[in-house]
């Protein structure tokens, strides 16, 4: 069977609209993902008790924290931390959990992002501990949000 090249248009200009909807919808099915996920703020203080999740405590009602990384999780857990007013950005789980992305503390209605530092081998962290060098406790250290130090390694 021939096909005519009035044929082979035909079959060019249908396969080529058929790749341009395939490549326009990629973009927006990509884009849509974060929209989904529903990226909430939550402000409150941060409770933290032996042997249990960390909660952030709102005016509202009491939400168990959960993390998108474990350095995030661990700074969530930092003793230091516990009882300070904090403001988190993440999505909303299952059980009225939260998980948590981003953290900020809060002093005087100004946000700090959160980073660990070894004074002694100028070694930043993401999260408490021992210096990864000499094996000392880092120092919490608290970065005015609104800064950006080309140094500044602080949790997303």
């Amino acid at each position: 069977m021939k096909i005519s090249r009035a044929q082979k248009r035909s079959l060019a200009l249908v396969a080529g609209m058929f790749i341009s909807m395939i490549v326009s919808l990629a973009p927006a099915a990509h884009s849509q993902a974060p929209v989904a996920r529903g990226l909430v703020t939550l402000d409150g203080k941060l409770v933290i008790s032996a042997g249990k999740p960390p909660v952030l405590k709102t005016a509202k009602q009491e939400y168990p924290l959960t993390a998108t990384t474990t350095y995030v999780l661990h700074t969530l857990q930092d003793n230091r931390l516990g009882g300070r007013e904090i403001q988190v950005q993440g999505t909303l789980g299952r059980g009225g959990t939260f998980e948590v992305s981003k953290l900020f503390t809060v002093r005087d209605g100004k946000l700090y992002r959160v980073r660990y530092y070894c004074e002694t081998c100028n070694i930043v962290a993401l999260e408490p501990g021992r210096c990864v060098c000499c094996q000392q406790p880092t120092e919490l250290q608290e970065i005015p949000a609104s800064s950006a130090e080309p140094d500044t390694v602080a949790i997303p």
